[in-house]
């Protein structure tokens, strides 16, 4: 047994992927700078140079779809630590990027993100089962701005196994290489194995920053992945409908793809899509509605129909504080996008509408994860598992503790086994005196502790990540354990 949802019935996902070419045609897309507009030209788009806007024929859409892989590996410091976004693989969860806020589990304060945030996050993160893919998820505000950039990286690179995405656009698309060279070994591994990933943002609606599109051609050419993002807001920068922002997004996504692999044929792209609404009574972004959770699970079927791998926020909360809210927007996104098997689902570990980050929320994020790879994943229905001979031999009034099966089914997994939830009596949970977010914030300094017991990678390849980021001899010392 296994769940199947549908969202969208072929003739709908045809209509959409065609409305979305005829805008690229007729409407066309911005991407003013960029030095890949000559090349769009001699390729038949129809270019104004001083506005940057290309109209893309149909023709050379459809080619540069062709040239996306389905499959897509994204790997970590070692292959157990691959992620394979592909037909038919389960999907996998990750952070989102770059908060800007922190709220401090052992204060309470909510505060600017600093790079020890950002050091434990990542390590935090690292130890979790359920979480596969890193991003760089908060900023490190206290860092000057000069070097922030290359110092988030190294904190990353060097706090986690898993494969890493670095979020803000790279302002030097050289060092980034250096740091893939170093990071697998030499850029051939890395082609086959890329480490790192990058996120390219359309500015809706229509338009791509030309100087980001073309440093992110230049990591392309050289095997990095690039995840492309379309996050409008429906009802401000996208159609107040729902079919007409997931039309948008996917125009979005063509467009740059097509400009990427005019400039680097057989780019590894991600259609990523994560939308919100206005709230038309606060005039605010929401993140957390229903209409966004809808909107995802639309453009992952898209997607797929479209022939590439797909990535959603499906843990989004709008709420401020770990609360009612947040258990319910996230539970009921979460279970929304995950029915239309994304290959990657993000908003772990993020509040306020992805602003504050907050690290029991990961621990709690990583236990709503497993529950939703048991909730989508197969359940047995044969003979063994309909058990009519244990029930006939048990009989009228009999118990099933004692038999063999229970226990054998219950070690193989056949009940969900929570770490944070409450299953106590209400007597015995009064006793506890412990709430599931103490539960959480205690999962929380375990587990850090646990991270530091030995390095992520080794000496050497610190040491050379190291001279490449530029980092202090400080952070070099930490991330060797010294």
């Amino acid at each position: 047994m296994r769940a199947r949802t549908t969202w969208l019935v072929e003739e709908e996902k045809s209509r959409i992927v065609d409305q979305a070419m005829e805008l690229l045609e007729r409407t066309g897309m911005c991407f003013a700078g960029s030095a890949v507009l000559p090349e769009l030209a001699a390729r038949g788009a129809r270019v104004d140079e001083q506005s940057g806007l290309a109209l893309l024929p149909r023709e050379l859409v459809e080619w540069a779809l062709a040239q996306c892989p389905r499959r897509v590996v994204f790997a970590g410091a070692a292959p157990e630590n691959d992620v394979v976004l592909d037909e038919g693989e389960p999907f996998h969860f990750a952070p989102s990027g770059c908060a800007a806020k922190t709220l401090d589990h052992r204060t309470g304060e909510r505060r600017p993100s600093t790079l020890q945030d950002l050091r434990e996050t990542t390590g935090l993160n690292d130890e979790l089962p359920n979480l596969d893919v890193m991003w760089l998820q908060v900023a490190a505000t206290d860092v000057p701005l000069e070097q922030r950039e290359l110092v988030e990286y190294f904190t990353l690179l060097t706090e986690t196994r898993k494969h890493v995405t670095f979020v803000d656009p790279p302002s030097d698309p050289a060092a980034v290489g250096r740091i893939c060279e170093v990071a697998a070994g030499d850029m051939q591994a890395f082609r086959e194995r890329p480490r790192i990933s990058t996120v390219l943002t359309a500015a809706s609606p229509l338009q791509v920053d030309g100087a980001a599109l073309d440093r992110h051609i230049a990591l392309a050419r050289q095997g990095v992945p690039v995840n492309v993002y379309t996050m409008a807001i429906a009802g401000a920068t996208s159609p107040v409908t729902l079919a007409g922002s997931v039309t948008q997004g996917v125009a979005e996504f063509l467009g740059a793809a097509t400009a990427l692999q005019v400039a680097a044929a057989g780019s590894r792209l991600v259609f990523c899509f994560g939308t919100g609404v206005l709230d038309m009574l606060q005039t605010t972004f929401s993140i957390g509605s229903l209409e966004s959770a809808q909107m995802a699970a639309m453009a992952a079927e898209v997607g797929h129909f479209m022939g590439v791998p797909t990535l959603h926020p499906g843990m989004s909360t709008d709420a401020k504080h770990p609360g009612l809210q947040t258990g319910y927007e996230k539970a009921l996104k979460l279970a929304a996008v995950c029915s239309a098997t994304p290959d990657l689902v993000t908003g772990w570990g993020l509040i306020d509408s992805h602003n504050t980050m907050y690290l029991p929320q990961s621990v709690v994020d990583n236990e709503m994860a497993g529950m939703m790879r048991r909730l989508y994943g197969t359940v047995e229905v044969s003979d063994a598992t309909i058990a009519g001979e244990s029930i006939s031999r048990v009989g009228p009034g009999g118990g099933f503790l004692g038999e063999r099966e229970t226990a054998k089914r219950i070690r193989a997994g056949e009940h969900y086994r929570p770490t944070v939830s409450d299953r106590l009596s209400y007597e015995k949970w009064v006793e506890a005196g412990t709430t599931e977010n103490d539960a959480a914030a205690a999962v929380v300094e375990r587990l850090l502790a646990r991270h530091l017991e030995r390095p992520c990678l080794a000496a050497d390849i610190i040491d050379e990540l190291a001279a490449v980021c530029g980092v202090d001899e400080e952070l070099r010392r930490r991330a060797l354990r010294d």
